[in-house]
């Protein structure tokens, strides 16, 4: 059976050399890191992924979306690849499940991560560069259908959802706006 992968933009960065800066985990200004706002949104992400509590001797509330089991979040590496963002993204939602973040992958290497991805059961959530997430899910999927071809520089606020279909050997694509922070549009891309 296909695991669920759940495809995430990293939160907010810094745009250019003018506020809002990138603050790192330490608080020093790295354009890099998310900025205060990317901060919030990845501190916010628990409430789509973690189950509610419900009420007193009541089950836990249902997730908008899968829990998940894996983690995926592109490497730090050379000045090409120094990002910090998705893993910061994720970093609040690993700590709370308790889940380490597999950063094997450059930002570059979709085929490598697919296959990754691949060997996992249950649900994946990988967090990466907006520009790469479509080649990804076009690469998971087999084909260009039905997935859009470009991530807005503007949008980080929306999930893309590969759920396996029917018969368990395909995917579907699912999006699913977060609606997590002030300002968050609640339209697909």
């Amino acid at each position: 059976m296909l695991p669920t992968i759940t495809f995430l933009r990293h939160a907010e960065k810094q745009l250019g050399d003018v506020p809002p800066r990138g603050v790192g985990i330490d608080g020093d200004n790295d354009p890099e890191s998310l900025t205060v706002l990317g901060w919030q949104r990845a501190g916010a992400l628990g409430g789509l992924f973690l189950p509610r509590s419900g009420s007193a001797g009541s089950a836990p509330a249902a997730t908008p979306v899968p829990t998940p089991t894996h983690l995926f979040a592109s490497r730090v590496g050379d000045l090409a690849h120094d990002s910090q963002r998705p893993r910061e993204t994720l970093r609040p939602l690993s700590l709370r499940l308790g889940i380490a973040i597999d950063e094997r992958f450059m930002k570059d290497d979709l085929a490598g991560l697919a296959a990754a991805i691949g060997q996992c059961t249950g649900s994946v959530v990988v967090a990466w560069e907006h520009k790469r997430i479509p080649p990804l899910v076009t690469l998971l999927m087999g084909g260009p259908t039905g997935v859009p071809q470009t991530w807005p520089d503007d949008r980080y606020d929306v999930l893309w959802i590969l759920e396996p279909d029917a018969t368990g050997a395909h995917y579907e694509l699912r999006q699913v706006p977060e609606m997590l922070l002030a300002g968050d549009r609640d339209q697909p891309i």
